[in-house]
């Protein structure tokens, strides 16, 4: 598969230890959604609610996939709390088979 400008590039390098900047390719997930460049298939939450998820620790791993416009492909942004980040492109079936798991109540979480 040729690269894809949109999600080729999608994932902004840590200067850390982890591989991926949690922060900014989440920003940059929720830009290319909000332009109309990508869509969220399915998540534990929507992108916008991935970092206070993230942040309260109250969820082991909290996962996305998401569907690119320009070439088809399905990508997936996994945060985890005692890992590094997965960004990765992932099978269009693997989206039913992901074992999905329970999410704490928002209001334990959400940022006011």
């Amino acid at each position: 598969m040729d690269n894809c400008d949109i999600c080729d590039t999608v994932g902004v390098p840590s200067d850390g230890a982890i591989s991926w900047d949690i922060d900014a390719t989440t920003e940059t997930l929720i830009r290319r959604v909000s332009a109309g460049r990508m869509r969220e298939l399915r998540g534990d939450v929507p992108l916008q609610d991935m970092l206070s998820l993230f942040e309260s620790e109250l969820k082991y791993t909290i996962s996305v996939f998401v569907d690119c416009h320009d070439c088809g492909r399905v990508l997936f942004w996994g945060l985890c709390i005692r890992g590094n980040p997965i960004l990765r492109h992932a099978d269009r079936t693997e989206i039913d088979r992901w074992p999905w798991g329970p999410v704490p109540p928002g209001e334990r979480w959400t940022r006011s």
